[in-house]
């Protein structure tokens, strides 16, 4: 039998933390004393990441306000001077805000500088984090001394706060740099074919400078119109004045196309596909390994000697207050039939002070309560760990499981709500309301509207309303309250159902005072309702259910997706305004420019950016800076805006939208592309549930479950354990054989996440 010793207040705050470190995949690397660990614990809390967010939101919103301010009605500098005249807010106003978020985030930086364990050289982030504040700070200063316009570049570094404070945003841009050589490797092909074209094109179609084209006139024109050619923005313009004279040299552009657009293009993303699936899923595993390591340190930290108690904690933290002690004062033992084990009472009560969704504590303490380990008191430590391993999806079932009734005397009305001919029944009734509506409409469009309450289509709308109603009450009799609105398809009948329920009181309402034009209204908003209905028969189709969770599932991650391009964004339209803000294009802002020779109005010229009307799309500010760039990221018409920029400035500055459309078209599109086709395809083998958001869903998309488990190696884990100091030596004795046999078991010959990534990222 083995005595347990006392459990300090210091203990519990770090296995609490240790388990709030392991739900949010954080590092151990941080300071563990008492007083650092409430401040750690602090910026952890909901209220500090609102701050942070907020001030790293209004700090790049202020792009939005700055001189020169989007604050107008419209950008096109050829409309009426009060359609463009912008609200400019004093100079002090916007600096002064920007000041004090700076130094918010200096403070930020400060403490995340003091928590961490490792020096800043060995934390690549922190030591951005250090440079980018640096900077932004020396800059923002000169500019406010010199008013040097041409310093604003610092603005570049805003994205930087916000990716650097999500885990699955950095990374992304790790998995983005390690793919680079095997994408570069494509570009060099596709640069390659384009220079192998572009100088075959300077040698075919050299006859024909006098007919009119300047396609290839020399190299840079035709390297930019093949360029052009493979996003077929000029097709078939750039082949036209060729093909007119001889149809043989159509087989040039044709095979031109198939190589680089059809061929190149479908590598690229085969390949970005492909590496950046593998480096990702290297980096999800290092979260999951992270993770085994927290929990473990918990179970280490509650395990030690002298850290344990057999009384419940709360009690023991107030008798730790009282006394000012650090250990607390506990006569009462409980002896141990072994060494490694933890108190089930104990853990319930850590639970009970870490900050994790509510659902998630209800569903361990009922695991906890099903369990045979409830029974004896004790966990051991893997069961401590698979306990928050795969919580998130261990909830997901658990709480699917949850959804229905358990009474008796609902099995018939459940049998009813799931018997195919009480769907088939809805699903035709919600077909004949929308296709009686639809003659009505086509026969007399505008007689309908002004008809009264006794309508036949009318009438018919209000049984079948009715009978909606009563089918979503029988529904949530039948499945639960719960299942019922979590289930999208209910949840979209219901909703509708009330709107039409509401809009018909409403007619009726405004049929009783006489309001014709209400009553018009109102019965438009019926009808368009109605219309919508019909969403329920694709809702039918299971094939077609899958696709609508996956669009519906993406689109709450699409935060995480579209931030790195919000970033890059952010960054070419700061740039984009300093490189040609107006002053640097007057022949775009002058109506009536004229072409190189001085005799042809550019406005006259078909095709042309004056031509075409395209002066709203500039960089005159910040909002039609975005604009412009989201214009060139279609790439419909692109060359028309780079050539209108280009006259001005040069040929030189065509590399700022080549290297905008490398960046954004070819690498960050194709990344946002492969991480939707891997998403559908993980949807569509029914893996994800709509309960799992956020990190959780990227570690449940590219990690299988049996996977998670075999994260970390015991001899991996040990290590990290020691390397941050929540363990000695002493406390861990593990002997060759079972770490040999451990470490061939975990990693196997040739496959396996340990043999994949190598050595654990903790």
């Amino acid at each position: 039998m083995t005595v347990t010793p006392l459990l300090s207040k210091h203990s519990v705050l770090r296995a609490i933390v240790y388990v709030e470190n392991a739900l949010a995949y954080k590092s151990l690397f941080h300071r563990s004393d008492f007083v650092c660990l409430k401040m750690y614990r602090f910026m952890q809390s909901l209220l500090y990441r609102i701050l942070y967010g907020t001030t790293v939101a209004i700090l790049m919103l202020l792009a939005f306000v700055e001189h020169p301010s989007s604050l107008s009605k419209s950008s096109d500098f050829t409309l009426n001077a009060n359609d463009t005249r912008s609200i400019d807010l004093p100079f002090g106003v916007t600096h002064s805000i920007e000041f004090f978020c700076i130094l918010l985030l200096i403070a930020d930086f400060s403490c995340r500088w003091y928590l961490s364990e490792l020096s800043i050289k060995r934390n690549k982030w922190l030591l951005a984090y250090a440079a980018v504040n640096t900077i932004h700070f020396l800059l923002f200063w000169m500019f406010i001394g010199t008013r040097w316009y041409s310093l604003r570049v610092y603005r570049v570094c805003r994205p930087f706060y916000m990716i650097q404070n999500s885990s699955i945003m950095k990374k992304m841009l790790k998995s983005i740099r390690k793919s680079m050589p095997e994408v570069a490797g494509v570009l060099s092909v596709l640069f390659l074919n384009l220079v192998i074209f572009g100088l075959s094109g300077l040698i075919i179609f050299s006859y024909n400078k006098d007919g009119g084209s300047n396609y290839f006139d020399n190299i840079t024109s035709a390297l930019w119109s093949l360029l052009v050619l493979i996003t077929t923005a000029n097709n078939p313009d750039v082949m036209i004045p060729y093909y007119r004279e001889n149809r043989i040299v159509s087989f040039f552009f044709v095979v031109f196309i198939w190589l680089a657009t059809y061929g190149l293009m479908n590598l690229l993303l085969a390949v970005i596909y492909n590496q950046f699936r593998q480096n990702f899923k290297v980096s999800v595993l290092d979260m999951v390994a992270r993770r085994q390591v927290a929990l473990r340190a918990a179970f280490e930290v509650l395990t030690q000697p002298a850290q344990r108690t057999s009384s419940k904690i709360s009690e023991s933290l107030e008798a730790a207050n009282e006394s000012d002690e650090d250990l607390i004062e506990d006569e009462s033992y409980i002896s141990y039939p072994k060494p490694n084990v933890l108190e089930v009472s104990l853990v319930i009560e850590v639970i009970n002070q870490t900050r994790i969704n509510s659902g998630y504590k209800k569903y361990v303490f009922a695991k906890l309560e099903s369990s045979e380990n409830f029974q004896t008191d004790y966990l051991d430590k893997e069961d401590f760990i698979k306990l928050f391993l795969d919580i998130e999806t261990d909830y997901a079932e658990w709480y699917a499981a949850q959804c229905e009734y358990s009474d008796v005397g609902i099995a018939s009305l459940r049998a009813i709500a799931n018997n195919k001919f009480f769907e088939l029944v809805g699903t035709l009734l919600a077909v004949i309301n929308t296709g009686a509506l639809l003659i009505v409409i086509s026969e007399k469009p505008d007689e309908h509207h002004k008809r009264s309450g006794d309508d036949v289509v009318f009438f018919l709308n209000i049984v079948i309303t009715i009978y909606f109603f009563l089918e979503q009450v029988l529904r949530i009799l039948s499945f639960g309250v719960k299942k019922y609105f979590s289930t999208f398809r209910y949840c979209y009948d219901c909703l509708l159902t009330i709107v039409i329920i509401i809009l018909m009181i409403t007619f009726y309402i405004h049929k009783l005072r006489r309001h014709v034009e209400a009553m018009d209204n109102t019965l438009r908003l019926v009808n368009l309702c109605i219309c919508l209905r019909i969403v329920r028969v694709l809702l039918q189709v299971k094939k077609l259910q899958y696709v609508l969770g996956t669009y519906l599932t993406l689109i709450r991650q699409m935060q995480v997706y579209l931030g790195i391009l919000i970033a890059l964004v952010y960054v070419f339209a700061i740039i984009g305004m300093e490189l040609f803000e107006p002053k640097y294009t007057k022949l775009i802002h002058n109506m009536n420019a004229t072409k190189d020779n001085g005799t042809v109005l550019l406005r006259e010229e078909c095709g042309t950016y004056w031509n075409l009307g395209y002066f709203s799309l500039n960089f005159d500010d910040f909002f039609a800076s975005i604009v412009t760039l989201f214009t060139l990221m279609v790439v419909n018409n692109w060359h028309v805006i780079v050539d209108a920029f280009t006259r001005d400035r040069g040929s030189l500055y065509i590399i700022y939208f080549i290297v905008w459309w490398v960046l954004c078209v070819l690498i960050v599109l194709n990344v946002i592309i492969a991480l939707i086709l891997d998403a559908f395809i993980d949807r569509w083998d029914s893996k994800n549930s709509s309960l799992i958001s956020d990190v959780n869903f990227h570690v449940n998309q590219f990690v299988e479950k049996s996977e998670r488990a075999r994260a970390v190696s015991e001899t991996e884990l040990v290590n990290a354990l020691q390397l941050s100091k929540v363990i000695k030596n002493k406390f861990v004795v593990l002997k060759t054989d079972q770490l040999a046999e451990e470490n061939e078991e975990i990693a196997g010959p040739s496959t396996g996440p340990t043999a994949v990534r190598g050595s654990v990222n903790i």
